[in-house]
C-alpha cells in the first residue's frame, strides 16, 4: 500500500502558520518514517513545546541530539527552558545549560539563562558568576550588567550597581541593552534615595521600551476584552457537573494585577500549610490564546470541559501529581468565568495592593511586550479601572468563592493574615519540605528578604510626578486613601 503523501513543504506550511497541533501530527509521522532525521525531531520538539507538552517535547529534543543534529547546544538550551519554565525542574534545567556550555563555552544565551535560573532559586553568588561568564564573551551585554546591578542592590551595594550601569551604558551596543541598563539604573537610584533622578531614569527607560515594543497598546482593546468576558459569562448560577466530570485536582487561583504581592502570599501560604506552589502556571492564558476566540455562549460548557481535563493533566505533569496547589498567574482574573465553570469548587484569592504602589513598581521594571500598559501611567490607570470592573462582575457571579487579601495587611500582620486565609481555604497547618524552589518574579530578590514594609507607600517618594493620577485614584477608589 502506498503511504500517504507527506512533504517537507506541508510541514513547513503548518509551522509557518503556527498550526502546531497539525505540525506535531505531521512531524510525528515524518520521524516514524525517517527516524534518523535530526531536524525532524527538533521541529517535533519545538511544536510540542508550543503545545505545552513538556515530556514529549523533551523526548523529541533528546532524539534530535542522539541523531546528530548540528549545533546541539541550541537543543540543550530549548530543553532547559522547558525544564525551568514548565516542569520547574531546577536540577534538570541546570544540567541542560551546563551541557550546552560544555559544547560551546561562548554560548552567551546559555550563560544568561543559567544566571536567571540561579536568580530564580535565590543563589546570588551563582547568578553573578553566570552573568560574568556571559560578559567574558560579550562585554557590552546590557542584560548581564543590569542583572548584576540588581544583585548589588539586593546585597546593599546600590552605589556599586549604579556605577556598573553608568559605565556599561556608555558602551551598550544596542537599544535593548540600553533599555535593560536604564531600568537597572532607575532601581539603583531608587535604592539610594535619589528619587527625582530615579523617576527621570525610569521615564527614559519606559520611553525607550515603548518605542521598541512589537505590540501597540490600545485602551479600546482592553475595554472590548472586558466587555466580551462579561457578555460570555453573565451573572447566573453555575451548572452542576456530572459525577464523572468531578476534577481530581483542587487548584487555588491567586489573581489580580501583577506586582500586587502574589509571590509573597504564595510563599507564606506554602510555608504555613505545605500546599504545593504552582507558581505562574502557563496553561490558562495558553488555552485562551488557542481557543478563546472560538468560545461562544453555545460552546462555553464544552470549552470548560476541555479546559478542566487539560488543565488537570498539565498540572499533574508539572507538579508531580499534587492535588491541591496554588496557581498565581495573576492575569487569570480575566478568565475566572471559564475557571469556575471548569472547577466550580475552585478557591479564588484576589490579591490587592494600593494601585499607586503597583503602578510605580511596574514603571520601574522592564516588562517589554508582556505588559504593554506598564510603560504609561494613563494606560495603567485605564487598565486598572477595567480590571476592577471585571472583578466586580466576578464578585457578583461567585460571591464568597472569591476571597480578598490586601498586600498592606499581609506585610503588617503576616501570621494573622495567612492563618485566617488558610482557615478560609480549608488548609491545615503543616511544615513545607525544603527544596530548591523556582520563584519567577520581577522582584526575585525582594521576595527572598525578611518581610518588610519598605515597598508600602513607595509611591509617596514620587508624589510630585504622579499627583494627578493619585488624586483620580483616591477619588474613585477611596479604600486606598490611606
Amino acid at each position: 500500500m502506498t503511504e500517504p503523501a507527506l512533504t517537507p513543504e506541508m510541514i513547513g506550511q503548518a509551522l509557518m502558520a503556527r498550526r502546531y497541533a497539525d505540525a506535531a501530527v505531521l512531524l510525528q509521522t515524518w520521524v516514524d518514517r525517517y527516524p534518523d532525521d535530526a531536524d525532524g525531531w527538533f521541529n517535533l520538539g519545538y511544536s510540542l513545546r508550543q503545545l505545552l507538552q513538556a515530556e514529549p517535547a523533551l523526548h523529541a529534543y533528546r532524539r534530535a541530539i542522539d541523531t546528530g543534529i548540528t549545533e546541539p547546544e541550541q537543543v540543550w538550551l530549548n530543553m532547559a527552558a522547558i525544564q525551568a519554565e514548565v516542569l520547574q525542574d531546577v536540577a534538570g534545567a541546570r544540567a541542560s545549560l551546563q551541557a550546552a556550555l560544555a559544547l560551546e563555552p561562548g554560548f552567551v544565551l546559555a550563560w544568561q539563562n543559567l544566571g536567571q535560573l540561579e536568580e530564580d532559586v535565590g543563589d546570588a553568588a551563582a547568578a553573578r558568576a553566570a552573568y560574568e561568564g556571559a560578559l567574558r564573551h560579550a562585554p557590552g551585554l546590557g542584560r548581564a550588567h543590569a542583572r548584576i546591578a540588581g544583585i548589588d542592590v539586593f546585597e546593599g551595594r546600590a552605589a556599586d550597581g549604579l556605577a556598573r550601569v553608568e559605565q556599561a551604558s556608555a558602551q551598550a551596543p544596542t537599544r535593548d541593552d540600553l533599555i535593560e541598563l536604564a531600568f537597572a539604573g532607575a532601581n539603583a537610584l531608587d535604592a539610594l534615595g535619589r528619587h527625582d533622578e530615579a523617576f527621570a531614569q525610569a521615564r527614559d527607560a519606559n520611553a525607550l521600551q515603548k518605542g521598541a515594543t512589537l505590540m501597540l497598546h490600545r485602551q479600546s482593546d482592553v475595554t472590548a476584552q472586558i466587555d466580551a468576558m462579561i457578555r460570555l459569562f453573565p451573572t447566573e448560577p453555575l451548572p452542576d457537573l456530572p459525577s464523572e466530570a468531578t476534577p481530581d485536582v483542587a487548584p487555588i487561583f491567586l489573581c489580580g494585577l501583577f506586582r500586587s504581592g502574589s509571590t509573597l502570599l504564595e510563599s507564606l501560604l506554602h510555608r504555613h500549610t505545605g500546599v504545593t506552589m504552582g507558581g505562574e502556571l502557563a496553561y490558562t492564558p495558553w488555552f485562551m490564546t488557542q481557543y478563546g476566540q472560538h468560545i461562544t455562549p453555545a460552546t462555553v460548557n464544552d470549552a470548560a470541559a476541555r479546559f478542566r481535563e487539560d488543565y488537570a493533566s498539565f498540572a499533574r505533569t508539572v507538579l508531580g501529581g499534587a492535588q491541591v496547589f496554588t496557581d498565581k498567574r495573576m492575569d487569570n482574573f480575566l478568565y475566572l468565568g471559564l475557571i469556575k465553570r471548569a472547577f466550580p469548587g475552585a478557591r479564588i484569592v484576589h490579591v490587592q495592593r494600593d494601585p499607586l504602589d503597583t503602578f510605580i513598581s511596574m514603571y520601574f521594571l522592564p516588562f517589554a511586550d508582556s505588559l504593554t500598559y506598564a510603560n504609561d501611567f494613563d494606560d495603567m490607570l485605564h487598565y486598572y479601572r477595567e480590571y476592577r470592573r471585571l472583578m466586580a462582575h466576578w464578585q457578583d457571579c461567585f460571591g464568597d468563592d472569591i476571597l480578598s487579601v490586601r498586600y498592606e495587611e499581609l506585610v503588617d500582620h503576616p501570621e494573622t493574615v495567612i492563618t485566617d486565609l488558610a482557615r478560609r481555604l480549608g488548609l491545615a497547618s503543616g511544615a513545607a519540605p525544603a527544596a530548591d524552589q523556582i520563584i519567577r518574579t520581577a522582584s526575585v530578590w525582594q521576595v527572598r528578604q525578611p518581610i518588610h514594609a519598605r515597598s508600602r507607600g513607595r509611591w509617596h517618594n514620587y508624589a510630585g510626578h504622579i499627583g494627578e493620577i493619585a488624586a483620580l485614584l483616591r477619588t474613585e477608589f477611596p479604600e486606598f486613601s490611606g
